[in-house]
């Protein structure tokens, strides 16, 4: 495997770790402690290490795209399901980041907690991305 795949794949590794994580995070309880804890947590996790990972996914992936260019169908169906998680993981960094403001107020949290849970929609999109980006293109 070439150093760009490597490094894309290790990239996709740590933000399936981070997203993990983070969805420990907004299993905790539903007291304030765990709400601020989690608002607070979840911020910080999302400013020092989904972004910058999340960027080298787009910069590795970017790469690679533009070494495979043309795209095949297979490809662009790859690529879009991609950019529909990486959309996704971008509008729950928005939406921790407004809910982080309003983190000493618990009812606001409370209020923010489906919101950002809804953005988990996209991982089934980072799911068929991963299994076409391994199926085909690994190697």
């Amino acid at each position: 495997m070439d150093p760009l795949h490597l490094a894309h794949l290790v990239f996709l590794g740590l933000w399936g770790g981070i997203l993990l994580c983070e969805f420990i995070l907004e299993c905790l309880g539903d007291d304030d402690h765990a709400l601020r804890f989690t608002a607070r947590a979840h911020f910080w996790i999302d400013v020092l290490a989904e972004l910058p990972v999340l960027l080298g996914v787009l910069g590795t992936g970017a790469a690679l795209l533009g070494r495979a260019w043309p795209p095949s169908a297979v490809l662009q169906l790859k690529v879009a399901a991609g950019l529909v998680a990486i959309g996704s993981n971008l509008y729950c960094a928005v939406l921790v980041a407004l809910r982080y403001r309003r983190r000493g107020d618990p009812q606001a949290l409370r209020a923010w907690r489906p919101r950002v849970r809804m953005t988990a929609l996209g991982v089934p999109f980072g799911a068929v991305a991963a299994w076409l980006g391994l199926r085909y293109f690994a190697g």
